[in-house]
């Protein structure tokens, strides 16, 4: 009865030891990445946050996800391709670049799509156009664009065909998502895509937190008292609006991120009171430095030949709350005695094993903190190293922790016989005799001895000999002993 108790699981013990021996040839020691709390580490104070393992492709692909942009679009020969960010609700229009795609962003627009799936995802190409179109829900939009069957970019819906009964509400509601699933635009958005985009212009729409390298624009609100209920950025010149001419519209405060792309000039359009578009003639002072977060003041200013003038300030705030990224290549595994001859020492020679990155930007070794306290307190054996990167804004990286091996305790080295002083002449010659002499002793069970001794020396004289002990990782112990020859 045992015998079958036994051979019944003999199996399940056989596939047990398969995978034990499996399990101990993937552990190799090296950049072991682990979850645990720290009792005894100031290390950004960090107390048992979620750990990354990132490898040069994790890292690439995590920037990526952060900067998605949608996909890469080539030349089909027109003159634009437009992006739609669901998830941010802007629009950005780019010309070709020098690579023959789509990438060099020329324009952001404000937009409103729809609620949850409203909006479909994918890439279209531009259709039909209408200067009005009746929409869904009994309301009307202007400079409505086909994009794939009922979804088009229009203006903000108008209760009839007047320009002069457009729904405020809804006007202010730009930048959410709202829509019954067309893409929104202010006006002198829409007519710009009316006007420019023509048919076929390919039209990507896709989610990411990611804004765009132009940023997100703000919209303009419509006070309590509107003017006619107009929009405000309909270049028609009998919008009350525009009685203030010349008209600097798209001149707002916008928020961008630290190294991107972007230019102060894009979405912003002046008109003159005939709605012309005379934004060539606008004048622009001040400098942002998007490599510096801050805020900076830009100034937009447009003079007509009738001595008119008109200037807009707007503030462009460069922020950086992206966490900084450590990338693993484990250079230094082994800690061993003349790795620990300073702090500073083993400190730098431990931040060789990571590299840290800021929005993609190599950031140098000072902005590192690597805690090695394991290493003293237990002085031999696996140690943990705890890294984490703190960028210039505050901004904390995920912990990454290495294992490396450490051995700070040098090997022992004794006489066997302390009392042994005399040795013949005839052996003072042979090395193997000398090292026979002495015992080393070692943690790590492997220890090289070897000797030096006098080339020349004198009968009356004590011989002396030098004993070197050298384990595993490099630590040295020395032992001189001085011999009378007989």
């Amino acid at each position: 009865m045992r015998h079958k108790f036994f051979l019944a699981y003999l199996p399940l013990m056989i596939l047990m030891g398969f995978i034990s021996i499996w399990v101990a040839k993937r552990y190799n020691g090296v950049a072991t990445m682990s979850g645990y709390r720290i009792d005894k580490s100031n290390t950004a104070g960090y107390d048992g946050i979620k750990i990354k393992d990132l490898s040069s492709n994790d890292r690439k692909a995590l920037i990526k996800q952060d900067k998605y942009n949608g996909s890469a679009i080539h030349d089909n020969g027109k003159p634009y391709a437009i992006k739609v960010n669901k998830k941010a609700n802007v629009v950005t229009v780019y010309e070709v670049g020098d690579n023959g795609y789509y990438n060099k962003p020329v324009k952001a627009m404000l937009c409103s799509v729809g609620e949850a799936d409203n909006t479909p995802e994918g890439i279209f190409g531009l259709g039909d156009r209408f200067k009005w179109r009746e929409l869904f829900g009994d309301c009307y939009g202007q400079y409505a664009v086909s994009i794939t069957g009922n979804i088009l970019f229009h203006s903000v819906p108008y209760y009839t065909r007047d320009k002069a009964n457009l729904e405020v509400e809804e006007y202010n509601n730009l930048g959410k998502s709202v829509s019954a699933g067309c893409v929104r635009l202010s006006v002198i958005d829409a007519k710009w895509v009316y006007d420019n985009c023509s048919k076929g212009t390919i039209v990507e729409i896709y989610q990411s937190d990611y804004e765009g390298p132009l940023g997100r624009p703000q919209a303009l609100q419509i006070e309590k008292k509107p003017k006619d209920n107009w929009d405000p950025t309909d270049p028609d010149e009998n919008n009350p609006y525009m009685k203030d001419w010349p008209v600097i519209i798209g001149a707002y405060d916008k928020v961008i991120d630290r190294y991107s792309d972007f230019d102060i000039t894009a979405g912003v359009t002046v008109l003159d009171k005939e709605g012309k578009d005379i934004t060539g003639r606008m004048k622009i002072s001040g400098v942002v430095d998007n490599e510096k977060c801050g805020n900076y003041p830009v100034t937009y200013s447009i003079s007509t030949e009738d001595g008119k003038e008109t200037s807009v300030t707007a503030t462009f705030t460069v922020k950086d709350d992206e966490s900084p990224i450590l990338e693993v290549n484990q250079l230094h595994s082994t800690i061993a005695v003349s790795d620990t001859v300073s702090n500073d020492n083993l400190a730098e020679l431990l931040k060789e094993n990571v590299t840290a990155f800021d929005s993609g930007e190599e950031l140098s070794n000072d902005y590192i903190i690597v805690d090695y306290s394991e290493v003293f307190e237990k002085t031999y054996g696996k140690c943990n190293i705890r890294y984490r990167a703190q960028d210039s804004e505050g901004n904390f990286s995920d912990v990454v922790v290495l294992s490396v091996d450490v051995d700070l305790e040098a090997p022992t080295l004794t006489l066997k016989n302390e009392y042994q002083r005399e040795i013949k002449r005839e052996n003072a010659e042979d090395d193997n005799y000398l090292l026979s002499l002495v015992e080393a002793k070692d943690n790590s069970k492997h220890v090289e001895l070897s000797i030096s001794k006098p080339l020349k020396y004198d009968n009356d004289e004590p011989y002396k000999v030098m004993y070197y002990a050298k384990d595993a990782v490099g630590n040295i112990t020395t032992l001189s002993v001085s011999y009378q020859l007989k």
